[in-house]
């Protein structure tokens, strides 16, 4: 576990699964994370398999310490220990905890971890332009604009840019 001061990192379990599929298909969330088609069981089962044994990848639950409720997922997928950097993503599922910071904590911690315990270099991530609240809660936990990938996201109907942002190591 990675304890913080609002939230803990931990590993997730199999009774996790049913709460991530929940997620995965609340159409809010779709938008903001990229999923575009409805997941099914199965699917969701086959991804969630694969993802936990990953060498290259690895992912946690976000848990509230006062709660002790699964709130979010957060890992590092396409981890390259040779060059020592990685792609980070986050989510926090339940929309009730929106806009109160345990997002920018959660990758404070990540960020942490991934430079101090993995011994890893640099951690970039891609966000929606529309999605201002991810960018802005990157740019608090030290992530900077590197580039713009225009107008590489179709979504409601419309093209929409991502944000390519990194962060590296002290």
């Amino acid at each position: 576990m990675i304890n913080g001061e609002r939230i803990i990192l931990r590993a997730l379990n199999q009774s996790d699964s049913i709460l991530l599929l929940h997620w995965v298909n609340n159409p809010r969330l779709k938008e903001l994370t990229g999923t575009v088609y409805p997941v099914s069981e199965l699917e969701h089962k086959q991804w969630f398999e694969k993802k936990i044994v990953d060498q290259f990848s690895k992912i946690f639950g976000i848990e509230d310490t006062e709660s002790k409720k699964l709130i979010g997922i957060i890992g590092l997928k396409q981890i390259d220990f040779i060059n020592r950097n990685a792609e980070l993503y986050i989510y926090i599922g339940e929309e009730d905890l929106w806009g109160q910071g345990l997002g920018t904590e959660s990758v404070k911690l990540m960020v942490e971890f991934a430079f101090k315990e993995m011994n890893l270099h640099r951690i970039q991530l891609f966000a929606f332009s529309y999605n201002t609240r991810a960018i802005r809660s990157y740019e608090k936990a030290g992530f900077i604009v590197e580039g713009i990938l225009k107008e590489s996201v179709f979504r409601a109907g419309a093209y929409h840019d991502r944000v390519l942002m990194g962060i590296i190591s002290k």
